[in-house]
């Protein structure tokens, strides 16, 4: 019992890392850049690199209304005198503070030119303060993933595996937006049966692969116009299925173009759902029911690592359960819904009062 308690402090107390597919990393960033010598080149792409992934950085976290009139709006302004002053007007020493590493692949250089692609990360607290100064909110974790089931209507056909540019354009790291998308390796289930809901099949493919979210995605060309659209699945907590029709939405570009172009859709709702505007802080008194020492972790770390929790306090521990007091910002609601995106649910019980479980 001893044990079993030290390890359930120990849990509380080494809170585990951002995994490492987190918002705050902006992967493949192509630097491209030509100068009077290569190290003139290398330092004037560099910079530029680290300025794209800034402002990619923003426009992942923030929604565009609340950029307005900051240094942080993406878009060209006018001034008073009638000026068109750029968008995006944080400086080189803000992004400079606001960067925690770097990774530069894929490098070619010349005398002049220097072309790579660069892995950029931020510092989630001076990236939060940077957004205080300024007053705009933001999202700060991620939603749960979600598994894609790309469907291609060929002339002789439906694919989903094998042949599929479609599924080629899933391939791209989605990992890190606030939407994060898998597509399946391969899998138990039929292009047919992906189109016609079959659920047993659906159910079966969402247990494989941990989620509670899938997205049928079928896509086309006709007459030279690409086109795609779908259902968006929930496994709801009963093990049915909640189903979304999704578009059709045209693409304008190749077939990558609409993948991003459906993650950035996701990435808004997310964001609307999710930005808190209220400061201030709420307290609540939760009791953590669990089975087990695994069950716990998951738990805990479902509170810890909710970015409307302020502070988690353990206030009493036994076996199969713990009482906290829990410190949240924004809406009640929005602590329920960001918790069912970690696998918790958060209700209300008879006698024990408010209670964290783990969704079934």
């Amino acid at each position: 019992m001893r044990s079993f308690i030290a390890a359930l402090c120990l849990s509380l107390a080494s809170l585990s890392s951002a995994h490492a597919d987190d918002p705050f990393t902006v992967p493949g960033v192509a630097i491209d850049a030509t100068a009077s010598n290569a190290l003139e080149a290398y330092q004037l792409a560099l910079r530029d690199g680290q300025r794209e992934a800034a402002r990619r950085l923003v426009r992942r976290l923030t929604l565009a209304e609340d950029r307005v009139g900051t240094p942080l709006d993406l878009q060209p302004s006018v001034d008073e005198f009638g000026e068109t002053q750029p968008g995006f007007a944080l400086s080189d020493a803000i992004i400079a503070e606001m960067i925690s590493g770097l990774e530069i692949r894929n490098e070619q250089r010349s005398a002049t030119r220097y072309l790579a692609e660069l892995d950029v990360s931020f510092h989630r607290r001076t990236v939060a303060r940077v957004m205080d100064a300024y007053g705009v909110p933001f999202v700060e974790s991620q939603s749960r993933p979600m598994l894609v089931l790309p469907v291609y209507e060929a002339e002789n056909g439906f694919l989903l595996w094998d042949s599929n540019p479609w599924r080629a354009a899933w391939r791209q790291n989605f990992g890190n937006s606030l939407t994060p998308m898998m597509v399946p390796a391969r899998g138990d289930i039929t292009p047919r049966q992906a189109l016609e809901l079959d659920e047993p099949a659906l159910l079966a493919l969402a247990r494989s692969h941990g989620v509670n979210r899938i997205a049928v995605l079928r896509a086309g060309e006709r007459g030279g116009a690409r086109r795609f659209g779908g259902y968006l699945l929930e496994v709801l907590p009963d093990g049915t299925m909640a189903v979304e029709t999704w578009g059709p939405q045209t693409i304008y570009g190749d077939w990558n173009t609409g993948a991003r172009d459906f993650v950035a859709d996701r990435e808004e709702a997310w964001k609307v759902q999710s930005i808190v505007r209220d400061g201030e802080e709420t307290e609540l008194r939760v009791t953590v029911m669990y089975s087990g020492l695994p069950e716990w972790r998951s738990l805990q770390q479902a509170l810890t690592r909710a970015s409307l929790v302020q502070n988690a306090q353990l206030d009493a521990l036994s076996r199969d359960g713990a009482r906290m007091t829990v410190s949240y910002r924004g809406a009640f609601e929005q602590l329920v819904s960001e918790l069912a995106e970690r696998g918790a649910t958060l209700e209300e019980h008879p006698g024990l009062g408010w209670v964290v479980l783990t969704t079934p």
